[in-house]
């Protein structure tokens, strides 16, 4: 066991809500690890920015080399599920791109607590 895995192995249950979903961002970690990430633009990824709240002193701290998580998302392309905090760091600091992860349509799934074809009710 990696000492990546074995931090991702001691974490809590990381939950990201967007409206009438959620996902299960420790379970999507586990299932991106190893991977090698991707660019996201930093302007593309802040369009839903308003709707969520920052702290400012955390977004701070926040190290931008770690990779944004990514899910598949009806109607809207991918949205950030997880990294919120680097994307508005990144935004205050001029940056342009952040490395990012994907999720696959089928993994986003796996990780979808609520929500969509999931439906009321349906909670993991």
């Amino acid at each position: 066991m990696t000492a990546q895995q074995s931090e991702l192995a001691r974490r809590p249950r990381e939950v990201f809500r967007f409206g009438f979903y959620a996902w299960n961002i420790t379970a999507a970690l586990r299932i991106v690890e190893g991977r090698e990430p991707d660019r996201v633009n930093v302007k593309e990824a802040a369009t839903l920015l308003w709707l969520i709240y920052v702290n400012e002193s955390h977004a701070a701290t926040v190290d931008l080399a770690q990779p944004v998580l990514l899910a598949p998302f009806a109607g809207a392309g991918h949205i950030p599920i997880d990294g919120w905090h680097r994307i508005w760091k990144a935004r205050r600091e001029g940056v342009e791109t952040l490395p990012a992860l994907a999720l696959t349509p089928e993994e986003e799934f796996r990780v979808r607590m609520h929500g969509g074809d999931k439906g009321p009710g349906y909670y993991r």
